[in-house]
């Protein structure tokens, strides 16, 4: 379960971010987050792609329409 706790870490520090960091520094850091997701999901046997397709709406979420 420590996979979802990563995912729940990586969301809620993005979220946060955005109130404190500028919106091109926000999308490069949301950018780094999504790659490395990319990293720690490779092993998982079941379930990475929907993984991955649930944390990058999720981060995408925390974006700004604003540039």
């Amino acid at each position: 379960m420590w996979i979802g706790r990563i995912c729940l870490f990586g969301y809620l520090s993005a979220y946060i971010s955005g109130f404190f960091l500028k919106p091109t520094s926000h999308r490069n850091y949301v950018l780094f987050l999504q790659k490395k997701l990319c990293q720690t999901s490779r092993f998982l046997p079941f379930g990475k792609y929907s993984l991955r397709k649930l944390m990058q709406k999720s981060l995408n979420s925390t974006l700004r329409n604003k540039l």
